[in-house]
């Protein structure tokens, strides 16, 4: 079994630690700049199954399943294999620094 730490760790990061309200913020911020990926972004954080991880990494548990993690908290249980999981994390990192540099580009602006 293969051990997910640094996938773990990116998830936590991009999910957890900037909070919800403050990772919609910044998306909306990268979407008024035109970023190709906010549109995706803002589709992809509101369905059920990403705000499933978010909690269980938040208030739930976590282990690692033949293929990829398990994430578990209450009653539902969802699996998600390593490269969506990757692919989830890159992607909000890089909606993160597009709404970091819109932010910056407008501060430069004034």
């Amino acid at each position: 079994m293969t051990v997910f730490g640094s996938l773990v760790l990116k998830l936590y990061i991009t999910l957890v630690f900037i909070r919800e309200g403050d990772l919609a913020k910044l998306i909306a911020e990268a979407a008024r700049a035109r970023k190709p990926v906010s549109g995706r972004l803002q589709k992809l954080l509101r369905s059920d199954f990403v705000r499933y991880i978010r909690n269980s990494l938040a208030h739930g548990t976590f282990e690692n399943a033949i293929v990829g993690i398990r994430f578990s908290g209450g009653e539902k249980i969802v699996t998600a294999t390593p490269g969506f999981l990757d692919h989830l994390a890159t992607c909000l990192s890089v909606a993160q620094l597009q709404a970091a540099a819109a932010g910056l580009r407008r501060v430069n602006d004034r």
